[in-house]
């Protein structure tokens, strides 16, 4: 109900935030099917999980994750942004940063796909598994795409949100390339998890919009997508859900039966199975062994997540808890084998800290990604890129442990050199715009080429919003 109300009333927080708050609502229902049709089989942990009441836990857990969102963010904070923000247009004949943008991401999906099909072979067709793909076949582009893809379309996001607010129009351009970048992913053999990650980082910019569009408080739900988005505009956003949904749908269908060879009632069970009980098998199982069992040792928790975990390259959180669920040696098995179960988020938080000691460690964590949240959204409303992307860079370590509870990405010198250059960003930022000069500036070129305006004009069609209508 808490995340409907941001839906609903206070938007700049649900698209910002977006790709958390699915997962939260995810594992919130499949939590509560676990607690009322308990016990149910867990073929991953080997066990019958449920009934029980870990689910009022987990919502607390996540409310008070997000309280501080409602802290930071607020409709007069947001209020004040809006005077600032950098509506400059270049001028004719420009090259701008988002026409480059275009022209290299536009050459990058066309040499990705063709390395793909250099290989001979088409991994949906072939039925090979996205990962044997990845680590067998794919070059490094593919590589590339699979590790930083999420940081690509919040780019392009970024760019979509500032052609919006300082064109005031929509670049259909970047829905092409999202687009574009679905259908590979859904040829590569990508199932949901890659559709739902890509769009959710180019709709996190698109939070700014919202910013910048519904000026004025209404008590009438979801009022912001008329005072934001025209005809238009609507049509294209449920449009490109619509075949997204599609997309993701025909994939986990096709991996299913194609790659795993599933048949007849076994689809079904298994479809169910990663939907309702594999996102919450281990939250539920470490649920009952901290707050039924009182079975917790911070101790020997912090000396396995930063000191002495079976691999420390990877994500500890999921090694810890599958010990403690499944064993040795199928734990180390599944770990170097490069396979590892879901969850970890709110439960190694109670692990590590206890039923009680966890709350504040919630609170300030929520507090952290909202404090960076809010810097890209600012960021993008008044054309500072850099510390926009900067601030997604740093917040993905705290995605990374809602998604999977990875605490130990603190432990990484490579994070704080992030920190440490989101800060110099900021600074920079902060004095060049007293000159009234950018950071990262949107016009690039005093005069654009005549051969790029005539080759890229095709694409360069755009709608007008409803609000310059």
């Amino acid at each position: 109900m808490f995340v409907l109300f941001l839906a609903a009333y206070r938007p700049v927080i649900f698209l910002g935030f977006f790709f958390i708050l699915f997962t939260f609502v995810w594992r919130t229902a499949s939590t509560t099917f676990i607690d009322l049709a308990g016990p149910v089989w867990s073929s991953q942990t080997l066990r019958y999980i449920g009934p029980g009441l870990a689910t009022p836990l987990h919502v607390l857990a996540y409310f008070v994750t997000l309280i501080p969102f409602v802290m930071v963010l607020r409709p007069s904070v947001i209020s004040s942004w809006r005077d600032a923000i950098d509506r400059r247009r270049a001028q004719q004949g420009m090259l701008t940063l988002s026409d480059l943008t275009i022209v290299l991401s536009a050459l990058f999906l066309g040499y990705v796909f063709v390395d793909m099909l250099r290989h001979g072979s088409i991994p949906l067709f072939a039925h090979v598994e996205r990962y044997a793909y990845t680590a067998e076949m794919a070059g490094a582009a593919h590589r590339w795409l699979v590790r930083y893809g999420n940081f690509l379309t919040f780019w392009w996001g970024i760019m979509f949100a500032a052609e919006w607010l300082r064109n005031r129009r929509t670049d259909v351009r970047y829905l092409g390339l999202l687009v574009i970048l679905l259908a590979y992913m859904f040829l590569t053999g990508n199932r949901f998890s890659a559709f739902y990650s890509l769009l959710s980082f180019f709709v996190i910019p698109s939070s700014a919009i919202v910013a910048q569009g519904a000026a004025e408080r209404s008590k009438v739900p979801f009022d912001w997508i008329r005072q934001v988005f025209g005809t238009r505009e609507i049509a294209i956003i449920g449009a490109g859900i619509s075949l997204a949904a599609l997309l993701a749908a025909t994939a986990i269908y096709n991996n299913l039966v194609s790659v795993r060879g599933y048949e007849g009632s076994q689809v079904a069970s298994q479809f169910w199975e990663r939907l309702l009980i594999q996102p919450s098998e281990m939250g539920w199982i470490s649920y009952e062994r901290v707050f039924v069992l009182n079975h917790w040792q911070p101790d020997s928790v912090y000396d396995f997540l930063f000191q002495r975990p079976l691999d420390p390259n990877k994500n500890t959180t999921p090694q810890y808890l599958m010990l403690e669920t499944i064993g040795e040696p199928r734990t180390s098995e599944h770990i170097f084998g490069g396979f590892q179960f879901a969850g970890g988020f709110p439960e190694i938080f109670f692990e590590l800290f206890g039923p009680i000691y966890a709350w504040p460690f919630l609170f300030g964590c929520g507090f952290t990604a909202a404090l960076l949240t809010a810097l890209i959204v600012k960021g993008a409303m008044l054309g500072r890129y850099s510390s926009a992307f900067l601030a997604l860079y740093v917040l993905y370590g705290f995605h990374v442990m809602y998604i999977g509870g990875m605490l130990n990405f603190v432990t990484v010198e490579s994070y704080w050199i992030k920190v440490a250059a989101l800060a110099i960003a900021l600074i920079l930022e902060s004095r060049l715009a007293r000159a009234g000069l950018p950071l990262v500036p949107w016009a690039i070129a005093m005069v654009r080429p005549r051969w790029l305006a005539t080759k890229f004009g095709f694409i360069g069609q755009h709608f007008q919003p409803r609000a310059t209508q």
